[in-house]
């Protein structure tokens, strides 16, 4: 029977990286990346065209609905449901986002969250500074927030993900990303058993 692990944290915190030094590590391991399906899923009901990564970002609350996080939220846990027998899964989301009116949380419900069942919630964090240089070297369609934003977004996340593991009672575990990748990469496998 294999893990499910939520694993979130504020934009460039590292999510994709370390999930792409995981699966070096364990090819089998399925991801399921959020926003990716969340873009999918706009663009196959969006008569405006194809949205990018970076455009979504850039337009994030005026071209997601809560109807739009809600039909991904479906479609995570029978994605879940089927694979959890089979292979161990990390989920790559942030229900926070940055907003040009502030933030934005759009969380799993209590019923959701019941569904999904994750065994292990891991939330990374780095210093707004490390993340503020992050986004500056690769925006991707990120807007770059002030040092008081990003640290704001690092507390928000981890709110969230403390929450869902208090909710599930659960182990959360909050990850420094600001160290070198391999020490996250290990540092993650060891807290996750895998």
């Amino acid at each position: 029977m294999g893990k499910v692990i939520y694993l979130t944290g504020a934009p460039a915190t590292g999510k994709s990286s370390l999930t792409v030094r995981v699966r070096e590590v364990l090819p089998a391991i399925d991801v399921f990346c959020y926003s990716e399906k969340l873009r999918d899923h706009v663009n196959a009901r969006s008569a405006e065209g194809y949205l990018t990564e970076v455009s979504v970002r850039k337009e994030s609350a005026r071209a997601i609905s809560k109807d739009d996080v809600d039909a991904v939220d479906t479609l995570l846990v029978d994605h879940v449901a089927r694979l959890r027998d089979q292979r161990h899964i990390i989920i790559d989301s942030h229900p926070v986002t940055k907003e040009d009116f502030g933030f934005r949380i759009t969380g799993f419900s209590t019923a959701r969250l019941a569904q999904l069942s994750p065994d292990i919630v891991v939330c990374l964090y780095a210093d707004p500074d490390i993340v503020r240089r992050r986004i500056e070297q690769d925006p991707a369609g990120r807007p770059l927030p002030s040092a008081y934003e990003l640290a704001v977004h690092n507390s928000l996340q981890m709110g969230v993900a403390s929450q869902y593991g208090v909710l599930l009672d659960k182990p959360v575990y909050l990850l420094d990303s600001g160290v070198d990748a391999d020490r996250l990469t290990t540092t993650f496998l060891e807290r996750c058993r895998l």
